[in-house]
C-alpha cells in the first residue's frame, strides 16, 4: 500500500513520508487501510497547515502519524459504536431496497434501456459508500467524506457507463 502514499502532499510526504512508509510496509494490505490513506491524503490537502503543527502528547515518529491519521489500520482511528455500525447497515439494506425500486421503474419506464440496465450495481454501492460515513469515514473531515462518497460514486457511475459504451460499440461492429 506504499504506493498510496503518492497522493499525499509533497510538503507533507517530505515530514512524514518515511515515517508513514514504515508504518504501511508493517501493515498487511486491506481495503480499510487503503481507504485510511486515501482519507488522509484528502486531509492532508484540505488542511496542509496541519503538517507543519505539533501534536501535543505525541511522541515517536509512526505512532504520532498513525494518530496524526487516525489509522484505524495501525488501531489509532475512532471507535465504530454499535449504534454507528447499525446506521451503516440501515443504510446499506435501506438504500439498497429503495434505490433498487427506484432503479427497477426507471428501467421498466424507459423501455430497459442498456445504459440504465448498466447502471444497476450503483443500487448496491452508493448506500454502501453512504453507509461508510458512519463506519470507515467516522471522524474524517467533511471534505474528505464527500470526496470519497461523491467521488467514488460518480468514478463507478462514469466506469459503468464507459464499459457499456463500449460494449455497444464493440457488439454493433
Amino acid at each position: 500500500m506504499t504506493w498510496l502514499l503518492k497522493l499525499y502532499p509533497p510538503g507533507w510526504r517530505r515530514r512524514y513520508g518515511e515515517e508513514l512508509a514504515e508504518l504501511v510496509a508493517a501493515q498487511p494490505f486491506s481495503l480499510g487501510g487503503a481507504l485510511d490513506l486515501v482519507a488522509g491524503a484528502i486531509d492532508a490537502w484540505c488542511h496542509p497547515q496541519l503538517a507543519g503543527r505539533a501534536t501535543p502528547g505525541l511522541e515517536g515518529g509512526a505512532t504520532m502519524v498513525a494518530r496524526m491519521l487516525h489509522l484505524k489500520c495501525a488501531g489509532y482511528g475512532p471507535e465504530v459504536a454499535a449504534g454507528d455500525r447499525a446506521r451503516a447497515t440501515a443504510m446499506n439494506i435501506g438504500g439498497t431496497l429503495v434505490l433498487a425500486l427506484l432503479w427497477l421503474w426507471v428501467l421498466w419506464q424507459s423501455g430497459k434501456n442498456a445504459y440504465v440496465l448498466a447502471i444497476g450495481p450503483l443500487t448496491y454501492f452508493l448506500p454502501y459508500l453512504l453507509g461508510l460515513r458512519y463506519t470507515s469515514l467516522k471522524g474524517r473531515s467533511a471534505g474528505a467524506q464527500a470526496t470519497i462518497i461523491v467521488g467514488g460514486g460518480a468514478a463507478l457511475a462514469a466506469f459503468l457507463l464507459l464499459v457499456q459504451w463500449a460494449a455497444a460499440r464493440v457488439w454493433l461492429t
